[in-house]
């Protein structure tokens, strides 16, 4: 307990550390989903209480993962790549990971760049950050964004790889 809260506080004070705000990005991209997706002032979140995965969210967590879903218009989160599947829209879908532990990348790599992944917990102890930096490795995981709270993963077959952190 106390190796993993002093591992939370190393880790914050690094991110911190080695993060940027939008104007360390460089990506049209990212620059356009930091300035206004992550950095929009929003008093009504858009996730609904009926998303099990995010019920117990701290109000900081939520609001960053409720901008993150305005930006991209996402309006049903999906826990399951199989459930993707049925899903024939060509609109930005999210794939939600409550934690980094049982994570198996390989076995949820989409098929389409619409699809992108959130994980939860990616600074939580050295084990899931350890997991995290493989995933940022990985050649299919073209942008990567640490957001602290959240790993995403977006598979743009038509960007340069890129890894950003962002202060939010």
């Amino acid at each position: 307990m106390i190796i993993t809260l002093f591992f939370k506080l190393v880790s914050r004070i690094q991110f911190l550390a080695t993060s940027t705000n939008q104007h360390g990005v460089h990506s049209p991209f990212v620059f356009d989903f930091v300035t206004k997706g992550l950095y929009q002032k929003s008093k009504e979140l858009a996730l609904k209480n009926d998303f099990l995965a995010v019920q117990n969210l701290p109000k900081k967590e939520e609001k960053i993962l409720s901008n993150i879903c305005n930006y991209f218009k996402i309006n049903q989160l999906y826990t399951n790549s199989k459930e993707l599947e049925n899903s024939l829209d060509n609109n930005y879908k999210l794939l939600y990971f409550n934690t980094i532990k049982n994570f198996m990348f390989d076995e949820a790599i989409p098929n389409s760049s619409q699809i992108f992944f959130v994980i939860h917990g990616i600074h939580s102890n050295s084990k899931s950050f350890q997991k995290w930096k493989s995933i940022c490795k990985n050649n299919q995981a073209i942008v990567t964004i640490d957001v602290f709270y959240f790993g995403l993963v977006f598979f743009r077959r038509k960007q340069v790889k890129e890894h950003f952190k962002i202060r939010v």
